[in-house]
């Protein structure tokens, strides 16, 4: 079937189409990315009895692969805010630190990793937070020290992603990217705590459990998911099997009428995750059926240098739809259908697609509006506070790839 148009205004047209369906009309993010992969490959020139085949592959492939990871982040998050451990966690966390913005920030840095996602950690901490004595600070600390341990942290569902085009080891990886994003971390945290002090709304919480066992369901996921990366004894598959080990660890630990509480209260959350990821998968894999990635790779060619074609493809990608996780599974699938991966080191390729992810946190995100609904703040406030602290984290991320790029490629 001859095209309407070429790959590269299809894929205009689609993060325009998809912009306006996710900012002015909200609609479910998977029906908008599923539709959108649709309509691309009519445009692009896909064979129209296969369209719809090639998106369902695609889906199904990104269930399989971060399918088990999401689920089982979900009834962690489930069993940590059932069993009370977040209370303790936090209150141990609040001891270390007099400001309520570090201890905000490393709580929401922490969390995210095992939960598998920044957005769950921030919501299970932010009743905490809110009793906090300067509770917008703490609030935002843990927005961005959540999205930055997601986007940043080997195995988060972003880097796993990632890792499918930049097949990154996880060692030399890990040695860049914790430091890297640890001292984001605290640097946001720091440059937050200049806003004005504002009570926080209700009188701290007490932890009920002891050191012990609120700390080793977290800790343990988060032990198990860095032997699975060292030691892959299940191939591909071995973070899912590893952390699915951490969840029922976790679930282990609580008493056991709470157990299928916790496994009800993940699941569905879960559920919407994996479908978003799904819708992802769908679009990713109907861009990669045209020849966009490589004509787009080949039109930027020259024009910027080759480090940073998957920073500003993930920067398009991210404004248009907002999800860090979509980001990294459409552009790492552009990246490794081009080629580009060869040309460019694994590390500073993980990192600048990272970079991507972080760069555009505003409309279009749905954990924009989450920040917004938690803090009360304007619009404007938020973007200060929490879209602009992540663009300032973006760059640097992408600075310290392409020097990496430089001195070892």
């Amino acid at each position: 079937m001859a095209p309407f148009a070429s790959p590269l205004l299809a894929f205009v047209v689609v993060l325009l189409l998809i912009a306006v369906l996710t900012v002015k009309f909200r609609l479910n993010p998977f029906l908008t990315l599923f539709s959108s992969a649709v309509i691309y490959g009519l445009i692009a020139g896909v064979p129209p009895e296969s369209v719809v085949g090639t998106a369902t592959r695609g889906a199904g492939a990104i269930f399989a692969f971060l399918g088990p990871v999401v689920f089982a982040g979900s009834v962690i998050a489930g069993a940590i805010e059932l069993g009370g451990y977040r209370e303790r966690i936090f209150l141990d966390i609040n001891r270390l630190f007099s400001r309520p913005a570090f201890a905000g920030g490393i709580a929401g840095f922490l969390l995210a990793v095992p939960f598998m996602c920044c957005v769950t950690a921030f919501i299970v901490i932010s009743p905490l937070l809110s009793c906090c004595r300067d509770r917008k600070a703490a609030l935002y600390a843990a927005a961005v020290g959540s999205a930055l341990s997601f986007t940043l942290l080997f195995p988060t569902p972003v880097t796993l992603a990632i890792s499918s085009a930049a097949a990154f080891s996880a060692g030399p990886y890990l040695a860049v990217a914790v430091p890297l994003s640890a001292v984001l971390m605290l640097a946001a945290a720091g440059a937050i705590r200049g806003m004005p002090e504002e009570e926080g709304e209700c009188a701290p919480t007490r932890a009920a459990t002891g050191v012990m066992r609120a700390w080793f369901p977290l800790l343990a996921p988060i032990a198990l998911a860095g032997a699975a990366a060292i030691w892959p004894l299940f191939g591909r598959e071995s973070i899912s099997a590893f952390l699915l080990v951490g969840m029922g660890v976790a679930l282990l630990f609580l008493p056991a009428p709470l157990r299928a509480a916790a496994l009800k209260k993940g699941t569905p959350r879960a559920g919407v995750i994996i479908y978003d990821l799904c819708g992802a998968g769908a679009l990713g894999a109907v861009i990669l059926s045209s020849t966009f990635p490589q004509d787009a790779f080949g039109l930027l060619d020259g024009v910027v240098p080759a480090v940073f074609v998957p920073l500003l493809l993930a920067v398009l990608v991210q404004a248009a739809q907002g999800s860090r996780v979509v980001t990294a599974v459409v552009t790492a699938g552009m990246v490794a259908a081009s080629g580009a991966a060869a040309t460019v080191g694994p590390v500073p390729l993980a990192l600048m697609i990272a970079a991507g992810c972080l760069s555009v946190s505003a409309f279009s995100d749905p954990y924009f509006w989450v920040v917004q609904r938690e803090t009360g703040d304007p619009v404007a406030a938020v973007l200060l506070r929490f879209t602009l602290p992540l663009m300032a984290a973006s760059a640097l991320v992408a600075a310290a790839a392409w020097a990496i790029a430089a001195v070892f490629t």
